[in-house]
């Protein structure tokens, strides 16, 4: 068998703008950064309309650029390539602070390109749309890094020091923080909405509406807020808190990330698209032929009749550039058990690669030009089919939960949503389910596989949905669960040691939990 050494590309990813390509600023790559690179809490200036677009970007590299396919691996969504030499950072766990880097060092270059924006725009009512974003968007990946870390630098943490010292902060108080900033980024767009400036196209999420962007705001609190149902503010205080919304103010639509996504060079792919399909040449992407369907994941699909993994994995022995029309037969897929060892008998060309794709009108992954996915319209209906069914919002919960599948399903392409609701199985059927809330978050979690494992892995942490999620089956694993969350990065560990929570460069990955856990 092969060895792979496991390797995120950083993405020197420019905006294609023929007024200006501000590589400089874009930060958000997969891979580490070097301590040694300009400071990037002191980027050049730049137009708040270019720093815009070009920070989304970055999100977008952040959150589809292969910083989580570990948890792809995790959630039974993806494995390994039985032609190539388990890596045990993923079969073992065996992860230390120079594993998984992207998701803490990106973040905080695309959060110091946010910063940088709501400094050039500063109070100015004009441009009150761009600071409004901003908050928003630091704001969600500030979710992202609690969600993955726990205590992570917030207050301290875009404040230039050049001795390196950086305060770690309770998580609670920052969700608390960043909660409110999604609250006071809806009041400046609304207080603004007569005199402030369009984004336009400048903005590669909503093209400049607004509308959208309050109800992105509401959603990702509503996310905040639905993290906490067991532990945190807990569940009477999250009901309190979403006492005045109902369902119309939270997103029904996509929000993606697209600056001009195309196959014009590799860095201007769709990330997700690069990683796990193909090169803007044709050839396979980065790591095409290393990611292979998870049997978990592929026997959900085969066991509930869910037309939606003929979507998400090809056919057994079709390679992702070369699955060009799409089929209904879920026989045609095939698994692989997480940490098997079963080598070149689990080959190719026998386990189905990741994503329906290579036509334009379905699959997971629709090309090169597809917008980076933030927040699914079907997440945004679960989130609320939970809150509806717990009583925190007003509505039908099976109404909400049908839309919230019905939107997977059309974001894929697949047909038969409503026949798959509607069938004679308790796993769909939301009638026939006897645990309304199992129900859910476990059509949440199908509806998230290859699209955001972040969410998943946070319903799975929270409220133990999936019930039954594997560990590896590696030789000599004994861990009975998967790790609570990632440790802190080696530029942490090393130079920022002072500061680095206890048993954070990996020592306590199995036992320390994220503050909204019981």
């Amino acid at each position: 068998m092969k060895t792979k050494t496991i390797f995120k590309r950083k993405i020197s990813f420019g905006l294609f703008f023929s007024a200006v390509l501000l590589t400089g600023i874009v930060g958000c790559q997969k891979g580490t950064f070097s301590v040694n690179d300009v400071n990037p809490n002191s980027p050049t200036s730049a137009p708040a309309k270019y720093s815009l677009s070009s920070s989304l970007a970055g999100t977008a590299n952040l959150v589809q650029g292969g910083n989580a396919d570990v948890l792809e691996n995790w959630m039974g969504y993806w494995t390994q390539s039985g032609g190539y030499t388990p890596s045990t950072t993923y079969v073992i766990y065996q992860i230390t602070s120079s594993n998984f880097t992207g998701n803490f060092d990106n973040a905080y270059l695309n959060l110091s390109n946010y910063n940088l924006l709501l400094k050039t725009v500063g109070a100015d009512p004009v441009q009150a749309n761009y600071r409004a974003i901003a908050m928003i968007m630091e704001s969600y990946v500030y979710q992202r890094l609690v969600d993955l870390y726990n205590s992570v630098p917030y207050s301290q943490a875009l404040i230039v020091n050049s001795t390196f010292s950086y305060k770690y902060d309770d998580p609670q108080t920052i969700y608390n923080s960043i909660t409110a900033k999604c609250d006071s980024a809806v009041a400046i767009i609304a207080a603004n909405s007569a005199k402030a400036t369009s984004p336009g196209n400048y903005d590669v999420v909503f093209g400049g509406d607004m509308a959208k962007w309050t109800q992105f705001a509401k959603t990702l609190k509503l996310k905040l807020l639905m993290r906490q149902t067991e532990a945190g503010i807990g569940s009477a205080a999250v009901k309190a808190a979403l006492a005045s919304y109902k369902t119309s103010d939270f997103l029904s639509v996509d929000a993606a990330v697209n600056p001009g996504y195309s196959n014009a060079s590799d860095a201007q792919e769709n990330p997700f698209y690069y990683d796990v399909v193909a090169t803007a040449t044709g050839a396979n992407g980065a790591n095409t032929v290393y990611w292979r369907a998870n049997s978990y994941g592929v026997n959900f699909f085969k066991n509930n009749n869910d037309n939606r993994g003929n979507y998400v994995y090809c056919p057994q022995g079709v390679e992702a550039i070369n699955y060009k029309s799409p089929i209904s037969d879920l026989s045609k897929i095939k698994g692989r058990d997480y940490g098997s060892v079963n080598g070149n008998g689990e080959s190719n060309t026998v386990i189905s690669a990741i994503l329906g794709t290579g036509f334009t009108s379905a699959g997971v992954q629709k090309g090169p030009g597809q917008g980076a996915l933030l927040i699914p319209a079907s997440e945004s209906l679960f989130l609320q089919a939970e809150a509806v069914e717990r009583g925190y919002l007003a509505g039908t919960a099976s109404t909400v939960y049908n839309a919230a599948v019905a939107a997977s399903f059309a974001f894929l392409g697949a047909p038969g949503a409503s026949d798959y609701t509607s069938q004679a199985n308790a796993v769909s059927n939301y009638s026939l389910a006897s645990d309304k809330i199992k129900l859910i978050v476990t059509q949440k979690w199908a509806a998230m596989n290859s699209i955001d494992p972040l969410e998943s892995y946070s319903d799975w942490r929270r409220l133990g949905i999936p019930t039954d999620l594997p560990v590896s089956k590696y030789p000599g694993v004994t861990v009975t669960h998967i790790p609570y969350r990632l440790p802190y990065t080696i530029n942490e560990t090393t130079l920022n040691s002072a500061n680095v929570p206890a048993g954070g460069g990996g020592n306590d990955l199995f036992t320390s939990k994220i503050f909204w856990m019981k």
